[in-house]
């Protein structure tokens, strides 16, 4: 009776091979169909921090800027760096839309997400009080003040859309080839 109970799922395994949906399935996980973004997201968060730590750096540019030209030229930069986190989040943490995900996933995209607010939580406590006391301190001009602050939420930004892919992509474990 045991021979026959596996005689008939061995059938039913062949069946569904015949089908090719095993391989069909396993394609897209193996293959990188759905492969997840690693080096983009770093692209884009160095880009939003050395823009910030340029601001910082070079305060006498940024008196001699007008505050016209800064209002011209920041959203420029801005929208630059926005268009590839827009990219970079909208494909997700793990490069792929949500509904298509498996348990493992999912947890790795919740598990993604709880890390960036953390770290965003941490980092906004921290560094927007010094900002502060930096730009009372070193008597800031409008001007330094305006692009500090234009860098400092297109730094938040970039990290709210770019960590969670971030953090997902070095985490997903690749499935081996059977």
């Amino acid at each position: 009776m045991t021979r026959s109970h596996r005689s008939i799922l061995s059938r039913l395994d062949d069946a569904v091979r015949w089908t090719g949906i095993p391989a069909r399935v396993a394609d897209p996980l193996v293959d990188g169909k759905h492969q997840p973004l690693r080096w983009v997201p770093l692209l884009l968060i160095a880009l939003s921090c050395l823009q910030l730590v340029v601001c910082f750096i070079w305060p006498q540019e940024m008196e001699r800027l007008s505050l016209a030209t800064l209002v011209a030229l920041m959203p420029a930069m801005v929208l630059g760096i926005g268009t590839g986190v827009v990219v970079v989040y909208m494909s997700g943490p793990l490069g792929k839309p949500s509904r298509e995900d498996d348990e493992r996933e999912a947890a790795l995209r919740k598990d993604s997400l709880l890390f960036c607010l953390g770290l965003l939580a941490v980092l906004n406590g921290l560094c927007q009080p010094i900002l502060m006391i930096l730009s009372h301190w070193q008597n800031w001009k409008i001007a330094q003040t305006a692009s500090v602050l234009t860098t400092a939420f297109t730094l938040n930004a970039t990290l709210l859309g770019c960590l969670p892919t971030l953090y997902a992509s070095w985490n997903l474990e690749q499935l081996p080839r059977e």
